[in-house]
């Protein structure tokens, strides 16, 4: 007997496109408050947001708690997965890469990386950049070639399924990857050479919207890892649920069976 499929609930389509909704309002509330908050810096509009909590770029804000709960629910969501999956060899080291990044950002692990690197290599400035982005960039290599090795050798010998929902666990993961690293390293940059935060003009302006930039892709590339492991974990509850009804009718159609055979 063939069985059912599902075209409604958790895991369907339907189902998906309200999760995105749902990320993409937060992402738009978010970046709001953001513009209100330097409203209200710059020309003492909206009082209410002149909270550290609504400037996307500051630690511990709302944008950033936001991404803190997106990426633990994904680590879990994603080690989930890994058990539900054949060979899901990929999730294990993804979800430790979430939990990883939720940590470094929280303890400022790269931060004070960067500085041990700065004291034992004696960094100078060069080619453009200073001994704290020179350190910031070993610091991440220094996270990420072990994560990139791991994640090599896991891809070698995990499942076919595993490898499909991988790819767009990547996609996302580069997405606020890009973002974290290359756009800040950026502001960075640009700081460096009088484009400050601070500035009432054109600098001020066009330095508020990298860091807005930065701040709205990450919390867009949380939203797509959040929203497509939330996704396949509900797919997969959907098919397991699907294959007991279907069994509980088979039992019932049995039992049926071999009572009318008995009579018979």
């Amino acid at each position: 007997m063939p069985r059912c499929e599902r075209t409604w609930g958790p895991g369907s389509p339907e189902s998906g496109g309200s999760h995105c909704l749902v990320c993409v309002t937060l992402i738009v509330g978010v970046l709001i408050l953001d513009m209100m908050h330097r409203l209200h810096h710059v020309r003492g509009m909206f009082p209410f947001a002149g909270h550290h909590w609504f400037d996307s770029d500051a630690d511990r804000s709302l944008s950033e708690m936001i991404g803190y709960i997106q990426s633990l629910a994904s680590a879990w969501l994603i080690l989930f997965l890994a058990v539900a999956v054949k060979k899901g060899w990929t999730h294990i080291v993804l979800g430790q890469t979430m939990i990883l990044i939720v940590l470094d950002d929280y303890l400022r692990i790269h931060e004070e990386l960067r500085g041990t690197f700065i004291d034992l290599l004696s960094l100078e400035p060069m080619w453009g950049l200073r001994a704290e982005d020179l350190g910031e960039l070993l610091a991440w290599l220094f996270l990420g070639i072990p994560i990139l090795i791991s994640a090599v050798l896991a891809w070698k010998y995990s499942g076919r399924r595993a490898r499909n929902q991988t790819k767009y666990f990547i996609a996302g993961l580069g997405f606020l990857l890009f973002f974290a690293v290359v756009i800040d390293m950026i502001a960075i940059l640009l700081g460096g050479i009088g484009i400050e935060a601070g500035a009432l003009g054109w600098q001020g302006r066009a330095y508020y919207v990298l860091t807005i930039s930065e701040s709205g892709g990450e919390l867009a590339g949380q939203s797509i890892i959040f929203v497509t492991t939330l996704f396949f974990a509900l797919q997969y509850l959907n098919r397991a649920a699907t294959r007991s009804e279907s069994d509980e009718r088979l039992d019932a159609e049995s039992q049926v069976m071999n009572l009318n055979g008995r009579d018979n």
